[in-house]
């Protein structure tokens, strides 16, 4: 976690510590490190053989067929809509799991669309074995300043998006402390106000996000965003700029 220049440096390099892959450990819940494609192609076909369904938003838990990499997904049919004054869009779910993938953050499930019944939507990797954050969640030492460094990555995300909707509901951690990030059908609108103060960055995300162009942004994401709302990514990223540079050195 960073308020200085030189801890920031140290932070960036934490997650990438010995340039070795995460062991089985660190990844902990999230099995789709490093499988991507793999769970992604599953995500698509797989056979859903019971659904239960969540509150008014028609948001829905599938259990799997056995044997598959993944137990469980989550399912949000479209169309878009608006839900407390919030638009809503299942694209903007796989939109942030592939702007995550951009970015090495490893923090949002894979997301992929597909019909289930007979409607369009996300079907997103249910993550197993993982908590509810209480307040002022915190691991000790030795795993509190990674924590506090993935609480920093996920305001300069969510800034990104700009999603305004982040709350302990769609935040989860699994028994390793890894931060996990769910719901992001509110983000990506067209307007370029930051959802949150940046206060702390993380120096190794922010010289990817710095790095982001319009055309790595159209190939990741035009399936799913409108022009304006990846041109909005951009305009959000120059108030970031703004705001990092008055951060303390």
């Amino acid at each position: 976690m960073i308020r200085l220049r030189r801890a920031a440096v140290l932070l960036a390099c934490l997650p990438l510590l010995g340039g070795l892959a995460p062991s089985s450990e660190q990844l902990g819940s999230r099995i789709w490190v490093g499988r991507y494609q793999e769970i992604e192609e599953y995500l698509k076909t797989a056979e859903c053989v019971s659904m239960e369904v969540f509150g008014p938003d028609k948001v829905a838990r599938c259990t799997l067929r056995p044997g598959g990499p993944v137990a469980r997904i989550a399912w949000r049919p479209g169309p878009p809509g608006v839900y407390r004054g919030f638009r809503e869009s299942y694209k903007a779910e796989i939109a942030a799991y592939e702007l995550d993938k951009l970015l090495k953050l490893n923090m949002i499930p894979p997301s992929v669309a597909r019909q289930l019944e007979g409607h369009d939507g996300a079907a997103q990797l249910w993550v197993e074995n993982v908590f509810g954050l209480e307040p002022d969640a915190s691991p000790g030492e030795p795993n509190r300043a990674e924590w506090e460094g993935q609480l920093a990555r996920m305001t300069m995300f969510d800034d990104l998006i700009g999603n305004r909707d982040r709350n302990r509901g769609n935040m989860l951690r699994d028994a390793a402390w890894n931060l996990i990030l769910l719901d992001h059908s509110r983000a990506f609108g067209k307007g370029t106000e930051l959802p949150r103060r940046l206060t702390r960055i993380d120096e190794g995300l922010w010289a990817r996000i710095d790095g982001l162009t319009r055309d790595r942004l159209d190939a990741a994401l035009r399936a799913w965003l409108a022009a304006d709302e990846i041109r909005a990514i951009l305009d959000r990223r120059e108030k970031m700029r703004a705001e990092i540079r008055s951060l303390p050195k």
